[in-house]
């Protein structure tokens, strides 16, 4: 049996099995071992949208989040809400949330920040950068940590403000390294970084920790290897590239924050654990830029249940893997086993800083910007949001099996069903195209169903381009995809998001009864001509970005 069975079993009777089916990372956490089942006095109701009984929304221009028939949206937090006493407000661009049980009426949610728009928060387009400018930019970036408790109708609803709720910013935050580049010349020397920036998706560890993705570093600190220049903010708070671009994990109760440099440094979108079939950890993650590469991380020791936060130690040593979809081999980022990686003079801390470079060298595939990874509670199989190959279809290095512009979602079966194997077979799931209704995907995530959540992120401009995406699917949308069944890679919409919006990390909430998910940067098209989206306040107000918790009407 699966080691983690020991950890649901207690989670189970801790929370109760409505809330098991919906904590951790986004619906179903990939830590839930498939054959562990709950008892049957424990059994749960169909989720929210288990049985598909909704009506299927038609694709929209409008300025709004559109939900079927017989549903609502709540915004439950706002950007720039103030968290706690000491002033700290809610970020900007809200992707990833998650949240962690406490006791059976409070809860941990956790909510990533993962950019800024100055102009939509202030109003102040064209204004001039200066070093205060600079330092709202960094601190709209990082989480937020706030409490959860059940209101009088029983719902479960952000305390604001309280003592408890903190933030992690770009600006002050202090992080320590771990892993093999920690103090090497590959970090400067250094044993920690200050902030935490471009926080995209994420995950919840086994152990109870979450772990937030960052991502498009190169847009605020630089990066010498693809020529970017650093942002304006930067050059008021100068930092080295080579700092940002991890796995950050951090531990909701007590504050403390890690960048593990062993999961290695790109453009992390999530990260999604499960374990080997020896009880080694094991963590899937993509790397969002076109023709960059797939990878999994394997401990060297096994995870312990009874060891709690101490299995911390397991993403400090083991070996990164990069994914040959065309061979169906996982290449080891290993100085000793890839001769190429030992002839380019490359060491195991070299690898985790400049893992882009070691992928290549060592064979992976260069694939189609590679989001969210997930990976199916039952069948361990591997689901990658393969969001779009730009610039395009004429592009001569594009995959063959993208036969549209629009993405697709790939599916990936390790050997013999042992996620620490190092062959697999790959396959496209869903191919992206006005025929299946699927266009850009980029997050993932489970229903208790098995069913998959696929929110999309194509460009939406104030007027749709002829012949483009958003002419042929309105704006950025949600879908139902059930991975079982007659109706499998059949795609269900479920939801709209409003102009300029794409909708972040479906998770559901604590009792199972509502979806929530972060809509993300509405009116992001905006100039200072020309205000595309006035959500989720209307009027003449800015667009703003929140979270929304959507439920059946009663």
């Amino acid at each position: 049996m699966n080691p983690l069975a020991h950890s649901r079993r207690q989670f189970l009777q801790f929370t109760g099995a409505a809330a098991v089916v919906a904590a951790g990372h986004r619906l179903v956490p990939a830590w839930f071992n498939a054959q562990a089942a709950a008892p049957a006095a424990q059994a749960v109701p169909p989720s929210l949208l288990g049985d598909l009984a909704f009506p299927e929304v038609a694709r929209s221009h409008a300025d709004a989040l559109t939900v079927p028939e017989g549903f609502r949206a709540e915004v439950l937090l706002r950007r720039g809400d103030v968290l706690n006493p000491q002033g700290e407000r809610y970020g900007d661009h809200n992707d990833f949330l998650t949240w962690l049980p406490r006791d059976e009426r409070t809860a941990w949610l956790w909510c990533n920040h993962e950019d800024a728009q100055l102009e939509l928060a202030d109003g102040s387009w064209g204004a001039t950068w200066t070093r205060e400018r600079a330092a709202e930019f960094l601190r709209w970036q990082g989480g937020s940590a706030i409490r959860l408790e059940r209101d009088r109708r029983g719902r479960w609803r952000p305390v604001l403000p309280h003592a408890e709720n903190f933030r992690l910013d770009g600006l002050t935050t202090k992080i320590a390294f771990d892993g093999p580049a920690a103090g090497t010349l590959w970090v400067h020397g250094a044993r920690e970084a200050i902030g935490t920036t471009s926080n995209c998706g994420g995950g919840l560890t086994p152990w109870g920790t979450v772990c937030t993705a960052e991502e498009n570093f190169q847009e605020t600190w630089g990066d010498p290897v693809l020529g970017t220049a650093p942002s304006q903010a930067a050059g008021f708070f100068p930092r080295p590239s080579e700092h940002y671009g991890y796995i950050v994990e951090v531990d909701l109760a007590t504050r403390a924050a890690v960048k593990h440099t062993a999961l290695g440094r790109f453009a992390h979108e999530n990260v999604a654990f499960n374990t080997a079939r020896d009880g080694r950890l094991v963590a899937y993650m993509g790397d969002d830029r076109n023709g960059e590469c797939l990878y999994k991380y394997v401990s060297e020791e096994r995870y312990e249940p009874a060891a709690g936060a101490a299995n911390r130690r397991l993403l400090q040593r083991g070996t990164l893997y990069a994914a040959d979809t065309e061979r169906g081999r996982w290449r080891p980022l290993d100085p000793a086993r890839t001769p190429a990686l030992a002839r380019a003079g490359f060491d195991r801390a070299r690898i985790c800083v400049h893992t882009r470079a070691a992928a290549k060298l060592a064979g992976a595939t260069r694939l189609a910007r590679p989001e969210d990874v997930e990976v199916h509670p039952e069948t361990g199989e591997v689901y990658v949001a393969l969001t779009a190959w730009q610039p395009g279809a004429n592009d001569p290095r594009r995959p063959a099996y993208f036969k549209e512009a629009a993405g697709a979602i790939g599916a990936l079966r390790e050997a013999g069903g042992d996620a620490g194997a190092e062959e697999f077979d790959f396959r496209i799931f869903v191919p992206g195209g006005p025929d299946t209704g699927l266009a850009w995907p980029d997050n993932l995530a489970f229903t208790p169903e098995r069913h998959l959540l696929v929110t999309t992120d194509f460009s939406v401009k104030p007027r749709p381009e002829p012949g483009g995406t958003q002419e042929t699917f309105g704006n950025n949308f949600l879908v139902v995809v059930p991975t079982a069944g007659p109706a499998a890679g059949k795609v269900k919409r479920f939801a709209v998001a409003p102009r300029g919006a794409e909708f972040c990390s479906p998770t559901l909430s604590p009792d199972g009864e509502e979806l929530w998910v972060n809509v993300q940067h509405p009116g992001g098209d905006s100039t200072a001509a020309e205000i595309t989206s006035r959500w989720p306040d209307g009027g003449t107000s800015l667009p703003r970005s929140a979270l929304v918790a959507i439920r059946r009407e009663t």
